[in-house]
């Protein structure tokens, strides 16, 4: 399944669609039925992207987009259109390109200007000794390619996506495999990228140490040395590869030439005597230990952060499963008097299942809830009666919470369309504290705030339901009368919707 993870999230790079690779593959993981192409499709939904498997003929090639996934006897593969054999398989899966995943751009923003301030550290260091300005910046720029390279090493040994095209490291012609060559039995007795990874890093900690006590002399020399030492480790490695192996890793060909190429540089340094200084000789030593012992650090946290989640993937798996929440939802409190409720209805009133949100437009953890919400309405509004809730108390609110509460009932009871209402109230969500933007919202949906005084009487049978029922909190979730367990994240009832339907 692994490959499928990498192809699939590739198909998503190709739709400018960018989720964490580590957190798809926790969610994945989790779903009851992994692991089957349906995880794939909730997966992808609970990620909030929109995806379809479709079984196509022949005539419906030409309605395909330039790039998509086939699917033949559970795995992926991914297609372009003019080269596409429909004999092989004529199962697809599309995703819609129209979302965009901020969260994701955010995070690689930050690492970005992350790795433009160290530059910037690094360039003010190397204008301190301007005598090695144009070899220190070229010797850097290798090492930040070399930590680059090891880092995506090690993301790759440890089994976690990284930034290496699916093509590059898996060809066939090339015959080069990147996971083959990391998780070679022969060499499980050291770790070719923790090695490359504390190599790079150690240097350019006490590059910059060095830098600063203005000896670089002193640093140029013994790494010279140290990079003669590299060259039979060079080539143990690529022994390996071409003869013992047959096949070649294009990461560790680039963490290998990356370390020529330093040592290149060290070449056109002039030959001049280099004073031992005993305090460089400390210092070096002081921090190549220090980098040592953070990657250790580094490590082990990552080691028990993935223990953890291996034993949460094993409890959300149990948890997911839907006998497990059926049985746990049957024993729930009962709603009374449902027939005394006057809710905002959508959906399908004949349903065998029944949706019922109680839920507050000040509610921070309605506003979360609520994405979660719209996307049940717009996937399953033709098989599920949906009703929906106000948690009003309109003799006890200020004028304005008041108001607010009333015009949404307004909108609900005057719109033809009940969708209006829905997304009025996922509008208000979006912009409850910002007054400019809640004075275009009046504007927008002022013509359907007639009618208060029958409105007002809804919110108020509402009300009774929720005493009645002793409702105290929101958001809380009901079906089919039940309340929803309390041992499950609200998130998580995208998982089960479709089986409930089914």
């Amino acid at each position: 399944m692994k490959k499928n993870i990498n192809i699939l999230t590739h198909y998503l790079n190709l739709n400018d669609i960018h989720v964490d690779k580590t957190e798809f593959e926790y969610q994945l993981n989790g779903h009851p039925e992994f692991p089957n192409i349906l995880s794939f499709s909730d997966t992808l939904h609970f990620f909030n992207i929109d995806c379809s498997v479709f079984e196509i003929d022949k005539e419906d090639v030409e309605l395909l987009p330039e790039n998509f996934l086939s699917i033949n006897e559970g795995d992926f593969k991914l297609e372009d259109k003019k080269n596409y054999d429909i004999s092989t398989s004529n199962v697809v899966l599309l995703v819609d390109k129209s979302e965009i995943f901020h969260n994701e751009k955010k995070k690689n923003n930050i690492l970005l200007w992350s790795m433009l301030l160290l530059s910037a550290l690094v360039l003010s260091i190397l204008l301190i000794d301007f005598s090695f300005f144009y070899i220190g910046t070229a010797f850097l720029s290798l090492s930040f390619l070399g930590i680059f390279l090891s880092y995506e090493a090690y993301k790759k040994t440890h089994g976690k996506g990284t930034f290496i095209p699916l093509g590059v490291c898996q060809n066939k012609m090339l015959k080069t495999d990147c996971d083959y060559v990391f998780n070679y039995k022969k060499w499980k007795f050291f770790d070719i990228s923790e090695i490359s990874l504390l190599f790079f890093f150690s240097q350019m900690i006490s590059f910059i140490i060095l830098a600063i006590y203005k000896d670089l002399s002193f640093y140029y020399f013994i790494y010279k040395y140290i990079f003669y030492l590299f060259i039979p480790i060079s080539f143990i490695s690529l022994y390996y590869q071409v003869i013992v192996i047959k096949k070649l890793c294009p990461v560790c060909i680039g963490i290998i030439l990356s370390v020529y190429g330093q040592l290149a540089l060290l070449l056109f340094l002039p030959n001049s005597l280099v004073s031992v200084n005993p305090f460089s000789i400390i210092l070096y030593l002081i921090f190549v230990l220090a980098s040592v012992l953070f990657l250790l650090y580094l490590k082990e946290k990552i080691s028990w952060n993935n223990k953890l989640k291996e034993e949460i993937i094993k409890s959300s798996r149990f948890k997911k499963n839907y006998a497990f929440f059926r049985n746990n939802l049957s024993i729930q409190k009962k709603t009374l008097n449902d027939d005394f409720l006057n809710s905002f209805n959508f959906g399908t009133p004949d349903s065998n299942l029944t949706l019922t949100l109680v839920t507050n437009p000040s509610c921070k953890y309605c506003k979360e809830f609520y994405p979660t919400f719209m996307r049940i309405i717009n996937n399953y509004g033709n098989k599920v009666n949906i009703r929906l809730v106000l948690d009003a108390d309109l003799d006890n609110f200020p004028e304005n919470l008041r108001a607010t509460y009333i015009n949404l009932a307004c909108i609900y009871e005057n719109s033809e369309d009940k969708t209006t209402f829905f997304v009025a109230l996922e509008e208000w969500y979006n912009i409850r504290t910002d007054k400019n933007e809640i004075d275009k919202w009046y504007n927008k949906y002022s013509h359907l705030f007639n009618n208060q005084y029958d409105v007002i009487s809804i919110l108020n049978n509402q009300k009774k339901w929720r005493n009645i029922n002793d409702i105290n909190f929101t958001p809380d979730i009901f079906i089919n009368g039940y309340q929803y367990p309390i041992e499950y994240d609200r998130a998580d009832l995208e998982y089960f919707i479709s089986e409930m339907v089914g």
